[in-house]
C-alpha cells in the first residue's frame, strides 16, 4: 500500500494502447501522466517528481532510448521501464546500457505490466533508510550517493545496484553471468561487454588517485572487490 498515489510518466504514441492502459494503471491506483511524443516526454522525464517512466522507444521526434539516456546525464534517477515492439536481444541491451532498468515487448500482459511496475518501485525504494557507514564507506541509498575517505559521487541505478552487490560480497569473486543476472535480470549472455564498461564506470566514481582500485579483474574468472586496499 502507498501512502500517496504512484506518479507514473507513461510515453507512447498508440492512442488505444495509452488509453487501456492508463486505464489499467488507474484502477490500480496510480496517478499517470500521458506522453504522446519525445520531445514532450524529455521535458517530462526530467521531473524527477515522478516514481516510475514507462517509455515506449519508438516516439515520433526523439526515440526513448536518447530520452532516458538524456535522464541520467541530467542525473534524473528515476527508475525506466522500457515499453516496445523491439524485441531483439540488441535493443534490450541497448536499453539497459542508456539507463533503463527493465525492458518489456508488446504484446504484454497488464497483469505483467503491473507485476515490473511494482518491482521497480520497490526495488528503489526498499532501501530508503537512513545512510549507513560500512568499512569506511558512507552509503545513502536514499540519494545513492556513496562517500569513500573524501570522495562524494552520485551513482545511477545499475551503478548503485552493483556496487551493493560488490559490498555485500567483498573479497569474494564474481563472474560475469552472476552479475548480469543479478543486476540486468539476464539470464543468458548478450554478447557484449555490459558489464565490462558498467564497472568501468563504477571504477572511475570510486577510485581515489593514485590508489589501486577496489575492483580488480581476473581474467577468466570475473571481478573481486574490495572496500578497503
Amino acid at each position: 500500500m502507498h501512502t500517496e498515489p504512484m506518479r507514473i510518466l507513461f510515453a507512447e504514441d498508440d492512442p488505444e494502447l495509452a488509453r487501456q492502459t492508463r486505464g489499467w494503471l488507474g484502477e490500480a491506483g496510480y496517478e499517470t501522466v500521458w506522453c504522446a511524443t519525445g520531445e514532450e516526454a524529455l521535458k517530462h522525464s526530467l521531473n524527477p517528481a515522478f516514481d516510475v517512466v514507462i517509455m515506449d522507444v519508438g516516439l515520433p521526434g526523439i526515440d526513448g532510448f536518447e530520452i532516458v539516456e538524456r535522464m541520467r546525464g541530467n542525473a534524473i534517477r528515476t527508475p525506466v521501464l522500457f515499453l516496445t515492439a523491439r524485441e531483439s536481444v540488441t535493443d534490450r541491451v541497448h536499453g539497459l546500457q542508456v539507463g533503463g532498468d527493465d525492458y518489456l515487448t508488446k504484446p504484454f500482459a497488464h497483469p505483467e505490466l503491473l507485476a515490473r511496475i511494482e518491482a521497480l518501485h520497490r526495488r528503489a525504494t526498499n532501501s530508503l533508510a537512513n545512510a549507513t557507514t560500512k568499512a569506511g564507506w558512507r552509503l545513502d541509498p536514499t540519494r545513492r550517493r556513496v562517500q569513500v575517505r573524501d570522495i562524494t559521487v552520485d551513482l545511477q541505478p545499475r551503478e548503485w545496484m552493483l556496487l551493493e552487490l560488490f559490498m555485500a560480497n567483498d573479497g569474494k569473486v564474481l563472474n560475469k553471468k552472476f552479475l548480469l543476472e543479478k543486476v540486468w535480470d539476464l539470464h543468458f549472455d548478450p554478447g557484449t561487454n555490459v558489464v565490462d564498461v558498467m564497472v568501468c564506470r563504477l571504477r572511475h566514481k570510486i577510485d581515489e588517485p593514485d590508489r589501486p582500485s577496489h575492483i580488480q579483474t581476473l581474467r577468466g574468472k570475473g571481478y573481486v572487490f574490495q572496500a578497503t586496499i
